[in-house]
């Protein structure tokens, strides 16, 4: 379903899918019975408004093409003949080489991918052996929903090390990702008409988590400093309990902000007043350039905040491990819960990362990572510098794997995110993330950098200068 959307073709964005797809059905491309892309992943991968992906949906539902069923999400129609002039159409259905650099590749800016070049490859699969052959044959049946005691055992020293956290290996459940563990928090803490309020902006796709678990969503602004927790709801719909809030304080998502001690105690307050729990959502603390490391929130209110982790960011997306910090009081409810989600994460995965960390290579590759990301994020704004001097604002950038970039003047519209991935360029816009979608972060965009290239950097810089001399109605210094 990789399309490729050309915003200089006059066609609207939703008829430019529809044509696509119904050409892709009609050639064989889509066979009937074939599952599409939920509303939200599609739109989420074509840069554009959900809303212009269910105007082509409900076009091509209209005509027959789609089915929609309940709980079986959208199919391919039965009874369709694959037809030899229909098929003219299917050279769009793929993204063409105009939109590729000359070296065949999107430049992709997309937030929160490590370097998988130096992934200790060596390493891990020599633990990993060594692992195998010495745990003796009960390890390799099920093992407990909570997670491989040498592994809780290991983060829990290891926490305290680095964090300064201090939590029981009891209380240290281990999940496949921190994605994983919001999902058990929100069917936890579910209850009727509950409600979860979270930063705005905030990642899409953990609001989705928490809505699929029942909870109604709201957003609370953030801004430099992360969540405004003075703007948390003084008064609640009566009957409306909080279930929790969500917040990302030491490396707000995606502005980068750090949530003050004054805020942080606003928060925990709040959730005294109204009986909820603090999520801790502790993405990627470990990367910090600027200052000293920050204190996690957990430390101020350890039975108030669930504390989420995860090694994605640290190692690999493809190592899917997290762990959650839990209150004592749900620890009976999360083994069952766990249990029939995935029984357990993966057994021999966890016995080697807890042979890594007692050996202390996940602190020696974490020093080596931070070094290599901090270059490379020097390399990033040297490249928005030069292209485009101080007219560009620059925050988040102190800690993490990306950082945003602000151009006064510049919308990034459905049009110019389409013309940049025409040009070989994929960014998001923070306004993507919004909630309220007020137009407040029209002009902002998010670049991850650590997984790309100095020579990629400095491509898609000039690629984004290129596109805002086109697009910008007030940056005269690009056009000199």
């Amino acid at each position: 379903m990789w399309l490729e959307l050309k915003a200089e073709s006059g066609l609207p964005l939703n008829r430019q899918i529809y044509e696509r797809v119904k050409a892709l059905i009609l050639s064989g491309g889509l066979a009937a019975g074939e599952k599409l892309p939920s509303s939200r992943a599609f739109s989420k991968e074509l840069g554009v408004a959900r809303n212009t992906v269910l105007e082509a949906y409900e076009q091509l539902l209209a005509e027959g093409y789609l089915e929609a069923r309940r709980g079986s999400g959208t199919t391919v129609a039965g009874g369709i003949a694959a037809s030899a002039l229909s098929a003219r159409p299917t050279q769009i259905a793929v993204a063409a080489s105009s939109s590729k650099t000359a070296d065949g590749r999107v430049i992709n800016f997309r937030s929160g991918m490590p370097d998988m070049d130096v992934f200790p490859r060596k390493e891990w699969g020599r633990l990993y052996q060594r692992v195998c052959e010495a745990l003796p044959a009960s390890a390799f049946r099920y093992c407990e929903p909570a997670g491989v005691w040498e592994l809780r055992e290991a983060l829990s020293a290891y926490l305290f090390r680095v964090r300064g956290i201090r939590a029981m290996p009891e209380r240290i459940m281990i999940t496949s990702g921190s994605t994983q563990g919001l999902r058990l928090v929100s069917q936890l803490l579910r209850r009727e008409n509950s409600l979860v309020l979270v930063e705005d902006p905030v990642h899409r796709g953990l609001v989705e988590v928490v809505a699929r678990a029942g909870h109604t969503v709201r957003g609370i602004r953030a801004d430099a400093s992360g969540m405004d927790c003075a703007a948390l709801p003084a008064g609640l719909e009566a009957g409306q309990p909080v279930a929790f809030v969500y917040v990302t304080p030491s490396h707000q998502y995606p502005l980068g902000g750090i949530l003050p001690v004054q805020r942080r105690q606003t928060l925990i307050r709040f959730a005294h007043e109204t009986e909820c729990f603090i999520v801790e959502d502790d993405y990627d603390s470990e990367f910090r350039y600027e200052g000293p490391p920050v204190s996690s929130l957990y430390e101020l209110a350890p039975d108030t905040v669930i504390y989420l982790g995860s090694f994605s960011k640290i190692l690999a997306p493809a190592i899917r491990l997290g762990f959650a910090i839990i209150p004592e009081g749900m620890l009976a409810a999360w083994r069952p819960e766990k249990m029939y989600t995935d029984v357990h994460t993966d057994a021999l995965s966890q016995h080697t990362l807890a042979a890594f960390i007692n050996s202390g290579g996940l602190e020696r590759h974490t020093w080596k990572m931070k070094k290599l990301y901090k270059r490379k994020r020097e390399h990033m704004m040297r490249c928005l510098s030069q292209n485009f001097g101080g007219h560009v604002e620059i925050r988040g950038q102190a800690a993490g794997l990306h950082l945003v970039a602000g151009f006064p003047g510049v919308a990034f519209t459905e049009n110019v995110v389409g013309e940049l991935y025409a040009r070989g360029l994929k960014v998001v816009p923070v306004e993507s993330y919004s909630l309220c979608r007020d137009g407040a972060h029209a002009h902002e965009v998010i670049l991850g950098y650590a997984h790309l290239s100095e020579a990629e950097m400095s491509r898609g810089a000039a690629i984004l200068r290129d596109c805002c001399r086109q697009c910008g109605k007030s940056l005269d210094f690009l056009r000199r």
